[in-house]
């Protein structure tokens, strides 16, 4: 098993069957880990010179940059440097651009439709910074839809490399596509190994072993409570854009129709101090998941001088002082009548990251489903882009 999933809780577990849910796994967003034809575009001699560079800047924002940071957190031995620029923020980007080595410097761009105007202004704008250098067409890598797009116009225009998003997968779901494989690839790790971790977790849908139902479950009847806040108790640096990944899977696949799951993100054991009052002794209207990597580690607390009121931490190492404050977190919210789950990591690799993946990408559609919304459509969020044009178009 690559991690232990259990549910804290007397919830009654759902007596109705998901084999309807089994057809969903023949969708192309999650069969994509048994295949490996789109990773021979990797191939392309163009791709393998870009890879050589040794800064890389990532635009993307939402789906097409959460999955790739997610990944990025867990690389141990990166002898590259990433950036991802995922938000539009005017200083941080001019920051980012006069102070960059550009010599160095290769760009990843990745829009599903090619439209997004966060990307489309980001990229515009490195391009007049870059256009001096003699290779200036391969410093540019372009992840989009095969379609005539404004992204995929200026690739062309440019001579950008050009590799297809898959338009049967959405954004957030797309981790497993090149979306995710090539900051894998920058960062060091093998993309098959990631994609064998969500197949382990694919094959096993609807037996024990993952324990997909048994989370969609736990959710679903939280919901049925009029629980809908989740809070993901994050007890891992290295989990931490994945609480983030995750956050954007579950608002923007369920958050229709009046309903839906809203996310929360809590770092441990920071936030012990900064939210848990709020958990305790607030709203009783949250459910919480806790992520939890097993860590060893050396270091321990052997000062000759431990003050008299600290005694108890004597040679006690940090891992388990980190491991008693999730266990006492936990348990105290266990204590006061929430319902609570726990998922522990042996190690945070490659491959477990991409069961994690498989798993709440298949999790949260199947809540989609018993809630009765679509979770691969996002129709609010078109209206906001649209007066945002308008105000751009005013003289």
């Amino acid at each position: 098993m690559l991690y232990n999933h259990v549910v804290l809780t007397d919830l009654i577990k759902r007596r109705s069957c998901f084999d309807f849910f089994k057809e969903m796994t023949q969708l192309d967003c999650f069969n994509i880990v048994k295949h490996s034809e789109d990773l021979s575009a990797l191939d392309d001699p163009r791709f393998k010179k870009w890879c050589g560079l040794k800064n890389f800047v990532i635009f993307g924002t939402g789906g097409s940059s959460l999955g790739g940071q997610a990944i990025h957190s867990i690389a141990n031995s990166c002898d590259k440097n990433l950036k991802f620029v995922s938000n539009l923020d005017p200083s941080s980007l001019e920051d980012l651009l006069q102070t960059t080595d550009f010599e160095e410097t290769g760009f990843l761009v990745i829009s599903k439709s090619g439209e997004t105007l966060e990307t489309i202004c980001q990229l515009l704008v490195a391009m007049d910074f870059t256009r001096h250098l003699n290779d200036f067409e391969d410093r540019f890598v372009v992840v989009t839809e095969d379609k005539d797009s404004t992204l995929r116009q200026v690739a062309n225009q440019n001579k950008f490399l050009c590799l297809d998003h898959p338009n049967t997968i959405g954004g957030r779901f797309s981790v497993f596509s090149l979306v995710g494989m090539i900051p894998a690839i920058l960062c060091g790790l093998d993309p098959r190994t990631i994609r064998t971790g969500g197949r382990r977790v694919l094959d096993n849908f609807g037996n024990s072993t993952f324990k997909i139902q048994e989370g969609a479950d736990f959710v679903f009847k939280n919901f049925e409570k009029g629980i809908c806040n989740h809070v993901s108790f994050i007890y891992s640096e290295k989990l931490i854009n994945f609480g983030y990944w995750l956050a954007q899977l579950y608002a923007e696949s369920s958050g229709k129709d009046e309903k839906g799951i809203t996310p929360l993100t809590a770092i441990g054991s920071v936030d012990q101090h900064s939210q848990l009052q709020l958990y305790l002794d607030g709203p009783r209207d949250k459910c919480f998941t806790f992520f939890y990597e097993k860590q060893e580690g050396s270091l321990s607390v052997k000062n000759e001088n431990l003050p008299a009121k600290f005694e108890y931490l004597r040679n006690k190492k940090i891992s388990e002082v980190f491991s008693s404050q999730c266990d006492a977190t936990q348990k105290v919210l266990l204590e006061n009548g929430f319902n609570v789950r726990r998922i522990e990591v042996p190690s945070i690799s490659a491959d477990n990251l991409g069961a994690l993946f498989m798993h709440f990408m298949l999790e949260v559609a199947c809540v989609c489903k018993l809630i009765d919304v679509n979770p691969f459509d996002q129709p609010a969020v078109e209206r906001g882009k649209i007066i945002t044009k308008e105000l751009l178009s005013q003289e």
